[in-house]
């Protein structure tokens, strides 16, 4: 069979190129090396090796890959999904301060310039603000209020659906093109894979 597009991975750049190149009509295939996980395949903790990380040689297929160089490593995900099995889930989009300062100031007005992509993005991925403070948050918050910045503290913008805890809805997002989600429990595995079928992942 012929394809007009083969793409290697299907991450978040593999993901979308797919999408939106199928939708131009074009035929694509997308080539993966990790499996399609499904939620009760994630592990329970990031104890358990074998189910969380990536390593043929030691038998672990898992969604977590370590690739070391000689001056970095790099975690990536493995699966289909790819990072947006692995990653935490956050959408920060930089403030004015950062397109305005330094070298991005004297080059282009890209805070306009991204602006609409941001914003698909988090409609794509679902994005919500994170309805609970944890300790670590409140921690944060804290440190804010004393540097006499509370101003800048604010919740964490998630790719997570936060509908009714452990209750699950036909496609909360694309009218019945995607698939279902079920209500955010809290449990903080996101980075480990979402057993409770809530992060929105590719």
């Amino acid at each position: 069979m012929e394809y007009d597009y083969i793409i290697i991975g299907s991450g978040f750049g593999g993901s979308v190129s797919a999408l939106r190149l199928s939708k131009k009509g074009y035929t694509v295939l997308v080539i993966e090396k990790g499996k399609w996980f499904k939620a009760e395949d994630f592990p329970k903790t990031n104890w358990n090796f074998r189910k969380w990380l990536w390593m043929p040689s030691l038998r672990f297929f898992g969604i977590m890959k370590l690739t070391i160089f000689k001056h970095v490593a790099v975690l990536s995900g493995t699966g289909v999904g790819g990072g947006s099995l692995v990653y935490a889930n956050t959408l920060p989009i930089p403030k004015s301060t950062f397109f305005t300062t330094g070298t991005w100031s004297k080059l282009h007005d890209w805070e306009t310039e991204l602006a609409p992509y941001y914003q698909e993005a988090l409609r794509m991925l679902g994005a919500a603000k994170n309805p609970k403070l944890f300790d670590g948050d409140i921690g944060l918050k804290k440190v804010a209020q004393k540097l006499g910045m509370e101003d800048k503290f604010d919740a964490t913008t998630v790719a997570v659906y936060f509908g009714e805890e452990n209750v699950t809805k036909e496609d909360p997002y694309f009218d019945g093109m995607g698939p279902s989600r079920t209500g955010c429990n809290f449990c903080g595995a996101c980075m480990t894979g979402c057993r409770n079928n809530s992060k929105n992942t590719l």
